[in-house]
């Protein structure tokens, strides 16, 4: 496995529920070969609202870097992001 390291605001014990419940979160940072990457991830419920919402609005959706988890919780992220570096994925994102 590379080298990478995982961030999330220091504070998110203090809202973790309310992210859990909201079900997306957008300030988790991943680090691999120097290169940091802005995560944004969504629960599979929140997701189909917001393609919903942009559909209904004549627009599209687009997220770059998005992650899908069962629940948006400090484990599943951590999980995912172990995910996308074992697996080779973060190659497909995009850098900051």
């Amino acid at each position: 496995m590379s080298s990478y390291s995982f961030a999330l605001p220091s504070d998110l014990a203090d809202y973790e529920w309310e992210v859990t419940a909201k079900g997306c979160f957008s300030e988790a940072r991943l680090t691999v070969a120097g290169k940091q990457y802005r995560l944004n991830f969504y629960d599979a419920v929140r997701l189909g609202q917001e393609i919903e919402s942009e559909l209904e609005n004549g627009s599209v959706f687009f997220e770059p870097n998005l992650v899908i988890v069962r629940s948006v919780t400090k484990a599943e992220m951590g999980r995912a992001a172990e995910q996308l570096v074992q697996s080779g994925l973060v190659a497909s994102l995009i850098p900051e």
